[in-house]
């Protein structure tokens, strides 16, 4: 199964809302425009022209910028990022790993090329959860329900064939992460230009190893 992006997840997501088709069209266009121009270069009008609509419209549907951010934050947290962490499960589900490297691999690649492909979205997300921590503890909440808990089960073989260190497998998650986030933090807020994925993914994946191999 080939994954959206995520602004093709955002859009089914408003699709099945009961949001109006122009409020839609506003916050297409402005995830659109978050993502090229960032939050603070976006205007109302940029954001009225690209959706088709009025800029007494826009001021009429959401009253401020802000107010549009926290309309596409809410689809994000509750649908959009998690159907991302449904059809990254289905991936694996999809794959043959027999050994803790490939598996190893095959995470770390995935997830730094689906970051890297969707940064400009993902870069408004972050921004916001660094400053929220409502909002950071609600997609924890997301991440440990659809995918944690799915994915133990996995490791758990590993580490029954003597392959995975001896650690409660929620610390082996964590510390997997850990190492890729550090890898997409500065590329996903703009701090680094530029990204060697395939180095990345080569770096990260001996890191892990020997952190993890018994």
């Amino acid at each position: 199964m080939q994954p959206h992006n995520l602004t093709d997840l955002f859009s089914s997501s408003l699709a099945e809302s009961q949001l109006s088709a122009k409020q839609q069209a506003v916050l297409k266009a402005s995830l659109s425009l978050f993502s090229e121009k960032g939050f603070d270069r976006t205007s109302t009008k940029d954001i009225a022209h690209l959706a088709g609509v009025s800029e007494g419209t826009v001021y009429k549907q959401f009253k401020t910028k802000e107010s549009i951010r926290q309309a596409l934050l809410a689809p994000m947290i509750q649908h959009v990022i998690p159907s991302a962490f449904t059809e990254f499960i289905h991936e694996i589900g999809e794959q043959h790993l027999p050994d803790l490297h490939t598996f190893l691999t095959f995470i770390v690649h995935n997830r730094m090329a689906f970051a890297i492909a969707n940064q400009a979205q993902l870069r408004i997300l972050a921004a916001t959860l660094l400053q929220d921590a409502a909002l950071s503890h609600a997609l924890a909440e997301k991440f440990q329900k659809q995918f944690m808990d799915k994915a133990i089960h996995l490791l758990a073989v590993y580490q029954q064939e003597g392959a995975l260190v001896d650690w409660p497998l929620t610390r082996i998650l964590r510390y997997i992460f850990g190492t890729i986030l550090s890898y997409l933090l500065p590329v996903v807020l703009g701090m680094q230009s530029s990204f060697d994925l395939e180095t990345a993914v080569s770096e990260a994946v001996a890191f892990l190893e020997r952190g993890l191999q018994t």
